[in-house]
């Protein structure tokens, strides 16, 4: 895992979001852990989230929210042994987690709306695809929550989206509409 965190944090000095490399690195490390302890799951952690966006959200089903009022922040994930397992048991839950830009976890199991991924992949890499995975680039063929986390990241300006796949276990990590890291 050190030489992920090493590679992620070169990765993030040429960032163009202005979220804090620590920040951004202990999200990381945060799904690495789940990666290592956890088989067979999927994630999607929307880093730098306001408020604003709230109009794109949705919930399925409200006890998935468990962030909505206990509150947890990634920067103390030196102590996260208490607050960890609550984090690990939202990775069976639908949709995404919200993370603001102070690092606190704010909603989890959060359907999001109207980001209409075909137009961004039009705007991001213009031409002629056979998918909507190859047009923005993945390796593989990905499924919704990709699509979503990807279209998530140019959708909601100055965010960091990862993704883990439950299918591969595949790590990425998106900005501005483009896989930034991948375990590809």
């Amino acid at each position: 895992m050190e030489k992920k965190i090493f590679e992620l944090i070169e990765i993030f000095k040429k960032s163009q979001i202005v979220l804090p490399i620590s920040l951004k690195i202990k999200t990381a490390e945060l799904v690495l852990n789940l990666m290592v302890h956890q088989k067979n799951f999927g994630l999607f952690i929307i880093l730098g989230w306001q408020d604003k966006w709230l109009d794109f959200t949705d919930i399925s089903d409200s006890t998935q929210d468990i962030f909505f009022t206990r509150r947890i922040n990634i920067n103390d994930i030196e102590n996260h042994s208490e607050w960890y397992r609550e984090v690990e048991s939202t990775v069976g839950f639908d949709g995404a987690i919200l993370v603001d830009t102070a690092g606190e976890i704010v909603h989890s199991g959060i359907i999001l709306e109207g980001l209409r991924p075909r137009a961004i992949a039009d705007k991001v890499n213009p031409g002629r695809f056979t998918d909507l995975s190859e047009q923005f680039g993945f390796l593989q063929k990905v499924h919704s929550r990709h699509l979503f986390a990807i279209a998530s990241s140019f959708v909601f300006k100055n965010t960091v989206v990862y993704t883990v796949s439950e299918e591969t276990s595949i790590f990425h990590i998106f900005e501005a509409g483009k896989i930034i890291y991948s375990t590809d």
